[in-house]
């Protein structure tokens, strides 16, 4: 009996088939459970990480929702160019306009290359949150090559150099005590990198500059001799955007922002016409992760050294001027020369 019936189970095995579509349906359960195991041990390990993207994600999904449902913000783009630098800087306003005589304007500066129209949808949140009172102007400031504006000379600016932002605010008469300004108060509020340059820009209006920099110095005047008071924001900042990025390289692969990111990097780039202002980077985001985004930051710093001897007359390499990204990290990291004193200066980690 025994015998029979271990004959038969090995005719049944000789004689199995499985399908394509069998084996094509077995690795995919295969898959689907390995990353659901996967998930629910990063689940169980970093629940708030978990908690606060699932948080994001629902705000972006209503956000994305009600601009599907015919309710996006419409905006009046307008195009600077700065004084000496010549490069171009977007600053959005709302459309329909707010009321001319509003005494106190918000500048909301969004985070990373994003503009006003990113999917996070921050921006939208922010003014649904009805913190800015109907009549109040506000305004969303998008430095040098994006927010449609493109690069016209050089090839590289810091996240956090505020040097367009103070363009803008000198533009309005806010730091000079000698001409009126429209407005009586200006909040800036930074999101993300964006609060990076808000308070690189708080920094340098709450203390004057040497050398190169002589030419703001009449900025830490404006907080006692000009109408206008200045405030400055920062909410979710890093500190240096080279460790956030090299700490997401170490995440689950299911949590790997740098992905994403690095894919709208390479989006802004394309739009604002820096990829082809850079012939030494790499052109294609592959792999789409930090890796990209360090080496292209990398060639269009060199690209923009070069373009600077060049214009003086120096004929150099870009390869010879090529510098490891640690080597400019101040410009994509906030560093205060002091504490902000309280008042024109504040910073938010809350979730």
């Amino acid at each position: 009996m025994d015998l029979t019936r271990a004959k038969n189970s090995f005719d049944r095995l000789r004689n199995f088939r499985l399908s394509p579509q069998g084996f094509w349906r077995s690795l995919l359960s295969l898959l689907l459970a390995a990353c659901i195991s996967r998930y629910l041990r990063s689940l169980a390990r970093s629940f708030w990480w978990h908690r606060s993207m699932a948080s994001m994600l629902f705000g972006s999904t209503v956000v994305n929702l009600r601009r599907l449902l015919g309710q996006r913000q419409r905006y009046r783009i307008e195009i600077h160019q700065h004084r000496e630098k010549k490069e171009e800087y977007a600053v959005w306003w709302p459309e329909p306009p707010r009321a001319p005589s509003a005494s106190r304007l918000w500048i909301l500066v969004p985070g990373g290359m994003s503009d006003a129209d990113s999917i996070a949808g921050y921006i939208d949140e922010f003014l649904q949150s009805n913190v800015i009172a109907p009549s109040e102007d506000w305004c969303v400031f998008h430095n040098a090559g994006t927010g449609t504006a493109r690069w016209q000379h050089g090839t590289f600016t810091g996240l956090s150099d505020p040097t367009f932002l103070l363009d803008f605010l000198q533009g309005l008469n806010a730091m000079d005590s000698q001409n009126s300004c429209r407005y009586r108060e200006i909040i800036t509020v930074g999101f993300s990198v964006g609060g990076m340059l808000a308070l690189a820009t708080a920094s340098k209006v709450v203390k004057p500059m040497s050398g190169k920099d002589k030419s703001l110095v009449h900025v830490n005047r404006s907080l006692s001799g000009s109408p206008c008071r200045l405030r400055f924001v920062s909410v979710h900042s890093p500190d240096c955007v080279r460790t956030t990025f090299e700490a997401m390289t170490k995440w689950a692969f299911c949590a790997r922002l740098d992905i994403p990111l690095t894919l709208h990097f390479w989006a802004v780039n394309l739009r604002s016409g820096l990829l082809f202002k850079c012939p030494g980077g790499p052109w294609f985001p592959w792999p789409p992760t930090w890796s990209y985004m360090r080496r292209f930051t990398e060639a269009a710093w060199a690209q923009n050294e070069a373009l600077k001897l060049e214009a003086e007359g120096n004929a150099v390499s870009v390869e010879e001027l090529k510098k490891p990204f640690e080597h400019f990290d101040d410009s994509f990291a906030l560093r205060l020369r002091k504490v902000l004193p309280a008042g024109p200066g504040s910073r938010s980690n809350h979730s």
